[in-house]
């Protein structure tokens, strides 16, 4: 992981997970655990029209005017998916808590549209929450008596 997280972390010399060495481009998109995240991150991106790549995941989607609430979102699960990973690795480094990944990155999603269908409920219109949540029904649905429907 070189400099940039040797000041936050402790740093192994191999990955934690596989034994390959670690370094920053290894921890965040090589390594074999990533796998399953980066396949449930192309099917939830192809419900969008969008291709999971590389590129897009470190230097997010560019938001785009008729797009702009697609766009916000989709950055949004990049960025979770980068937080399940360190939060993850963390945790396999002080060998306590779940490892996937892909199980943390749905979770941390799920909790927060969870969250968000609750305060909106008791400070904001519903409309709000459909605008920025429901797009497509690609990651939930409110039903017609107001209760959530997750579909990740």
């Amino acid at each position: 992981m070189g400099l940039y997280l040797a000041r936050f972390t402790s740093v192994p010399e191999a990955c934690t997970f596989c034994g390959v060495r670690e370094t920053l481009a290894h921890a965040y998109l090589q390594c074999t655990r990533l796998q399953l995240l980066f396949q449930l991150l192309q099917n939830l991106l192809l419900r969008f029209w969008l291709h999971f790549s590389p590129h897009l995941f470190i230097f997010a989607h560019p938001i785009r005017g008729p797009t702009k609430s697609r766009d916000h979102l989709v950055n949004f699960l990049l960025a979770m998916a980068k937080v399940a990973i360190c939060n993850t690795r963390e945790k396999r480094l002080a060998e306590v808590g779940p490892c996937d990944c892909g199980a943390v990155f749905h979770s941390f999603i799920c909790s927060c549209i969870r969250a968000e269908l609750l305060w909106v409920a008791f400070t904001v219109s519903l409309e709000a929450f459909e605008e920025q949540w429901v797009l497509s029904r690609v990651l939930c649905l409110v039903s017609a008596s107001g209760s959530l429907v997750l579909a990740l």
